[in-house]
């Protein structure tokens, strides 16, 4: 039995370190019962739906506009859950409410009816005397009481307001009555009772000390329960799990899975408990129960952390954030005008977890696996290498190497990342592209961040505007990116300059600053917290133009300036020139343009302006008392003035002779 013990403790040592399944662990269902939720009124009037996630109202509102009285019945609009999720609700009373705008009239009188599809049976409710009157703008509110039932498996939830008369009060020539959903500002719902979720806990796994804990969120809005319900707490023997899970799909549903490390050995029972709030108002839906699981001491007092068989989920619902850092050069390489990027992107969360994962299982033959990971081939990574819960160097080398021609499907269909408006072009256009991989110390298929560099290399066509970077992320059902911070810096030479550099957008928070010196020109563009949604366009014209160049641009204007001086004061050597000193305060002026990258054109104007306006002063000035003028003197004799020492010629031999002094004016009188 000695002989043997060794033999054990490797196998068991080994059957350990195997990725465990869970696709075929059992599922209980703990969770949950019916609640009440409200149903926040989605999509156009035909096709509408309902969710109890405001995240999915839209800026703009869905409407009805009824402009003619109504004499007969008429649908207004429908809205549905299809499929609902299945189980008991009981009798209560719907609430439902929608917005409305009375518009040029004193008002409409309606009779309206809301009709509540639901386990096989349609139930009504109507206008009374108490809100049958609208009148500027307001909600529409309608009681429907439903009594207790079950839904079926792959029935619909359908809610209709009909409309049966609408006779407007007092109406001008385009009275109208407007009904709206669906918008931030118009949060049309109906209130009801319904089972909307369930949650199963998997057999737990253990590895060592570690048990997994795996709850799959079953609900008819999917990804979206796990994502934005107000709480979702998983609770092992009285301890609330925290960090954030590992989420894979399971179907059409989420699961999520836990590290709970045991503190004993051995056969056990523990108790898992799960809440979900759906919403901040709405109550803790809760259960529970028991499982056995059994542990062992493998040596391992770090824990461990779920490794996954299956692909895990690019983003919980709700993103992951992104932080874009981006260096930019232009200069004039070879009578060419070249753009060099440094693109850094910093990913966290689910996308980091997703993007290691599929690392360590480049090259892999599973069908399940979605198209970005599957596109990448085997290359020199074995199977050993593969899905060792390690990111291998040559897992990361053969990634790097094929990002050369499958970067653009791998980042626009797995990262949300639409590459060629990152980069300004196509990737086989340019001189040079090439990505790397930065794991911040950490080889390990954990949640950890990554970094993604992208380098290019592009000629640019001169003295014609460019769009050097739009938005970039890819607007989808399921949020990849959380936020999105920009950090972009471009630097030009001195022969080189993007001129009319500009960013135009939907959001405001995204801020440019320009600046000139004679060595080069510096943009930054900078963002905190865009949206997937946030649309922007940065444009400029490349170019090498002499009149456009920082360093010439610099150098003709400030010798324009210097020649401008010299002028004026040769024109000014026996006039005042008080106010030319004080003009000479547009100097700074002009080269502040200069720094401020205002456009050369106008450089250029404001310059000869000044210049212009020097010239002006410098002919309107006057003579300065005590000048000399030394043509006027040198063939006559000369009297100093005694009050003002000035130098006065004589140019007549008249005696006595009476002589207005040149500098003062004060008569002199010649007598010999």
């Amino acid at each position: 039995m000695r002989t043997f013990r060794p033999l054990i403790l490797c196998a068991i040592v080994l059957l350990s370190s195997l990725p465990a399944d869970h696709t075929t662990a059992d599922s209980v269902e703990i969770c949950c019962d019916s609640g009440p939720v409200e149903l926040f009124l989605l999509g156009a009037a035909g096709s509408g739906t309902m969710s109890p996630f405001d995240v999915e109202l839209e800026s703009e509102s869905q409407e009805v506009v009824i402009t003619d009285a109504i004499a007969q019945g008429r649908e207004i609009a429908t809205w549905s859950i299809n499929p609902a999720w299945t189980g008991s609700y009981p009798s209560s009373t719907w609430e439902f409410g929608i917005k409305y705008y009375v518009a040029n009239a004193g008002g409409a009188q309606i009779n309206a009816t809301v009709s509540v599809e639901v386990g096989g049976e349609t139930y009504t409710g109507s206008t009374d005397q108490s809100n049958s009157f609208l009148s500027g703008d307001g909600t529409l509110s309608i009681d429907v009481d439903v009594d207790s039932g079950t839904i079926p498996t792959s029935t619909e939830i359908r809610v209709t307001l009909n409309a049966q008369t609408v006779v407007f009060s007092v109406p001008g020539s385009d009275a109208g009555l407007t009904f709206k959903w669906g918008g931030d500002d118009d949060k049309s719902s109906i209130n009801a009772d319904l089972p909307i979720v369930d949650i199963l806990i998997d057999e737990p796994v253990t590895e060592g000390m570690d048990v997994y804990i795996s709850a799959i969120i079953a609900s008819p809005f999917g990804q979206m329960t796990a994502a934005h319900s107000n709480s979702l707490e998983i609770i092992v023997n009285g301890a609330t799990l925290t960090g954030d899970p590992i989420g894979t799909s399971s179907g059409d549903y989420v699961r999520l899975t836990w590290t709970w490390r045991a503190s004993d050995e051995g056969e056990q029972v523990i108790s898992i408990q799960a809440n979900i709030r759906i919403q901040a108002l709405s109550p803790t839906l809760t259960g529970g129960g028991q499982f056995t699981i059994t542990t062992y001491d493998d040596g391992n007092d770090g824990g461990g952390v779920f490794y996954p068989t299956e692909e895990p989920l690019r983003t919980d619902g709700t993103g992951s954030p992104l932080v874009v850092t981006m260096e930019m050069e232009l200069d004039k390489t070879d009578g060419y005008l070249t753009l060099e990027r440094e693109i850094q992107l910093d990913i966290d969360e689910y996308l980091a977890y997703w993007m290691r994962w599929g690392l360590d299982n480049i090259g892999s033959d599973d069908s399940g696996l979605s198209k970005p990971l599957k596109i990448f081939k085997a290359g020199m990574v074995s199977d050993d290498d593969r899905g060792n819960r390690m990111i291998d160097e040559i897992e990361e080398s053969e990634f790097e190497n094929q990002m050369f021609n499958l970067a653009t499907s791998y980042m626009n269909d797995g990262m949300g990342i639409e590459l060629q408006e990152l980069i300004g072009n196509d990737p086989q256009n340019l001189e040079r592209f090439s990505v790397s991989l930065d794991l911040k110390g950490e080889r390990k298929v954990v949640p950890h961040p990554i970094t993604m560099k992208i380098s290019t290399l592009e000629i640019l066509e001169p003295d014609k505007q460019t769009t050097l970077l739009r938005n970039f992320i890819v607007v989808e059902t399921s949020t990849v990116w959380s936020t999105i911070d920009l950090n972009i810096n471009i630097e030009t030479g001195m022969s080189s300059s993007l001129t009319a550099a500009e960013i135009k957008g939907d959001d405001g928070g995204i801020e440019i600053s320009y600046k000139r010196t004679p060595f080069g020109e510096s943009i930054e563009i900078t963002a905190k917290g865009l949206k997937q949604s946030d649309s922007f366009t940065f444009t400029a014209m490349p170019t090498d133009n002499v009149i456009n160049a920082p360093g010439s641009l610099s150098l003709i204007t400030i010798i324009s300036l210097a020649v401008g001086v010299f002028v004026v004061l040769k024109m000014t050597k026996t006039k005042r020139r008080s106010a030319l000193w004080f003009e000479m305060i547009l100097i700074p002026a002009v080269l502040a343009t200069l720094y401020m990258a205002t456009e050369p054109f106008t450089v250029g104007v404001i310059t000869a302006t000044t210049v212009t306006i020097w010239i002006i002063t410098a002919v309107a000035s006057p003579t300065r008392k005590g000048a000399f003028i030394a043509n006027r003197v040198s063939d006559y004799p000369v009297i100093e003035c005694p009050n003002c020492g000035t130098p006065n010629s004589i140019t007549t031999t008249e005696r006595p002779f009476r002589l207005p002094c040149q500098g003062c004016g004060k008569v002199l009188k010649i007598v010999e």
